[in-house]
């Protein structure tokens, strides 16, 4: 499977980390939602996935996924196909999804930081600028100490995985039986963007083909990079002409050719 986003930080907000209810692995369980989602405040991460992260079984991630969504504190939002059912994809919202009632997680992990001035003063008391926080502001380093701009990537350096939506990038490339060039198909990938209904779409044109007799004798299957350039996924299923049907047409042509017209 390819590489997927991750942060470098787990949240933990107080409402999961104070809930006296829940095991503790299902708040390390949380934790790690929070370092897997998107901005948009949901992760695309499967039960195996989460198991194989933490150390548990998939039946463990199960029972603490509902043990959460039970309390309150995630929402799990499936997508079916409507004529097999089968689970397209899954949505993990950690925030609640939009227009739901669910706090979102504290930034700073609940920390709440003053708008200016220094540290705090010494027992407690107010800093020079009246504020009686208790916490230490932003660390603004002086100009001299800002790092260098970090230079822009090489427009041909390799990629570990694509800047959109690279965790549902990971199950698309896991699932499609070409695994070469897959710097080109991450590049493909970038430069298409699709959302949420395209990859719908997309699975269910993946699964349709896959499930051809050429793909499934690994006849005329492309690279990645041009499924998706080409968007194959809008190809027409059509039947290949039988023998009987290509012999009569060769048969046809011959005649024609010898002045033979069928009526």
């Amino acid at each position: 499977m390819g590489e997927t986003y991750r942060s470098l930080y787990s949240v933990i907000p107080a409402r999961v980390r104070d809930d006296h209810t829940l095991r503790p692995n299902a708040k390390l369980l949380y934790g790690e939602l929070s370092a897997l989602a998107q901005a948009e405040g949901y992760c695309w991460a499967w039960n195996a996935r989460l198991a194989d992260t933490l150390g548990i079984a998939k039946r463990t991630v199960e029972d603490l996924l509902k043990q959460l969504r039970d309390r309150g504190h995630i929402h799990i939002e499936v997508e079916r196909d409507p004529e097999s059912q089968e689970v397209l994809c899954r949505k993990i919202w950690i925030c609640g999804p939009p227009g739901s009632s669910v706090p979102p997680p504290a930034k700073n992990g609940g920390r709440v930081l003053p708008k200016s001035g220094g540290p705090p003063a010494k027992n407690g008391g107010e800093n020079n600028t009246g504020n009686s926080t208790g916490e230490y502001p932003p660390y603004n380093p002086p100009k001299g100490d800002e790092p260098a701009k970090k230079r822009g990537k090489r427009s041909n350096a390799p990629k570990e995985a694509p800047d959109w939506k690279p965790e549902r990038f990971a199950d698309f490339w896991a699932a499609y039986p070409c695994g070469r060039s897959k710097q080109a198909a991450i590049k493909a990938w970038d430069k298409l963007k699709p959302d949420d209904a395209l990859l719908v779409v997309m699975a269910r044109a993946l699964k349709r083909q896959m499930a051809s007799e050429e793909w499934q004798r690994g006849i005329g299957i492309p690279y990645a990079s041009t499924w998706l350039n080409n968007r194959r996924w809008e190809d027409e299923d059509k039947p290949r002409p039988t023998r009987t049907q290509t012999a009569q047409g060769e048969s046809a042509r011959v005649l024609e050719e010898e002045g033979t017209y069928l009526l």
